[in-house]
């Protein structure tokens, strides 16, 4: 049961993460579709591990809804786009935000 949850979650986040790609301004430079994925998914992640939450529950939203989301990939490939220096721009946006964000959902957790 715990394989076709992590399966639906999955088709879930891999959707939400085409929706926003494709309807996200390619304007900025930094602040793209794929840094907004992985700031909610991180903020996400940080929430849902302080839940405590069921395993069931737990590898639905984290191994599906959160895995599909987010894309490790395309921030790599992305961040090819970038000369040396701005590479390192942005993925030290991407690690420190999302840091900033993942703690930011657990500390939700324990206020509420």
């Amino acid at each position: 049961m715990t394989i076709l949850g992590v399966a639906i979650g999955s088709a879930l986040g891999t959707m939400l993460r085409y929706i926003v790609l494709n309807t996200w301004s390619a304007k900025s430079k930094y602040f793209t579709a794929v840094f907004i994925v992985n700031m909610v998914g991180s903020f996400a992640l940080g929430y849902l591990m302080a839940t405590g939450a069921t395993y069931a529950m737990y590898s639905f939203w984290t191994t599906g809804v959160i895995a599909g989301l987010t894309t490790f990939s395309t921030m790599m490939t992305q961040s090819g786009q970038y000369t040396r220096g701005q590479q390192a721009w942005y993925l030290a946006w991407q690690i420190i935000f999302g840091m900033i964000f993942f703690s930011a959902g657990t500390a939700l957790i324990t206020i509420l």
